[in-house]
């Protein structure tokens, strides 16, 4: 069975995270804003998560003390 993965990309800022899911099998796109906080950013993935059920999130984040400080966080929610 091939698995479906939904590919995030993720703009990060001092006032807000802003991402994008795309799922390349459907075309279909999404946008969202959050708090920049780990928390926020865990709620629009939990959301994202329902709305396309079954797949695999894949990452992607700025490359910035944010992005890399968001990335350590969510590594260690694993």
């Amino acid at each position: 069975m091939k698995q479906t993965i939904v590919y995030v990309g993720l703009d990060t800022d001092d006032a807000q995270y802003h991402g994008s899911a795309l799922d390349k099998n459907t075309g279909e796109a999404i946008d969202f804003r959050c708090r920049p906080t780990l928390k926020g950013l865990l709620g629009q993935l939990e959301k994202l998560d329902k709305h396309f059920p079954g797949c695999t999130l894949m990452l992607c984040y700025e490359a910035s003390y944010i992005g890399y400080t968001l990335q350590r966080n969510l590594q260690a929610c694993l």
